[in-house]
């Protein structure tokens, strides 16, 4: 499937020609989540056996691989700038570029330490030389996370689709009166 695979490139109506497909996994494709993890395996190893990062008892969930999506979950600024260096090495040792622009870095703090918040908002972070941006919420997964921690808004964004999803089948199906 991927031996001798030739790909072109189709940017506004204009399609280059064919040329051999180096590197990477085709996108969509059933099994490319299955091999991306398998190539990426080694870092989360390295992340795993740095020390650093978040765990629950013994177990690491410092580092999260879904598909092409890589989740970090650091304790401290220095524990998420330890894992970024080891991430920024494996980049280069395997020639891959993280992307900074889709980049994002959230802080998340017990509601009993919410005052630590601004503290650590106002930490620097960065990936391929270039600074992460934080953000207050983000979709993940289809899943919203907030810096709150709360479900509320993810649960307003799952009843936002879900009354546009109603609303989209009333207007289709409204001709079939009972």
């Amino acid at each position: 499937m991927y031996t001798g695979h030739s790909i072109r490139i189709s940017w506004a109506g204009v399609v280059s020609n064919l040329f051999a497909a180096q590197n990477g996994v085709k996108q969509g494709g059933v099994i490319s989540p299955v091999l991306f993890c398998i190539y990426i395996d080694d870092l989360l190893i390295k992340l795993s056996l740095s020390g650093v990062g978040c765990y629950i008892g013994l177990t690491f969930c410092g580092a999260i691989a879904y598909a092409d999506d890589i989740v970090l979950i650091a304790p401290s600024p220095f524990a998420m700038r330890k894992m970024l260096n080891i991430c920024d090495v494996f980049a280069s040792d395997y020639d891959i570029l993280f992307n900074s622009q889709k980049s994002k870095f959230i802080v998340i703090t017990p509601s009993a330490r919410r005052n630590f918040v601004g503290i650590y908002s106002d930490c620097c972070f960065f990936i391929n030389g270039k600074q992460i941006e934080i953000v207050k919420s983000y979709p993940h997964l289809g899943h919203i996370i907030t810096s709150q921690f709360t479900d509320t808004d993810d649960i307003f964004h799952r009843r936002n689709c879900f009354i546009g999803q109603a609303n989209s089948a009333l207007c289709y199906f409204h001709n079939l009166g009972c």
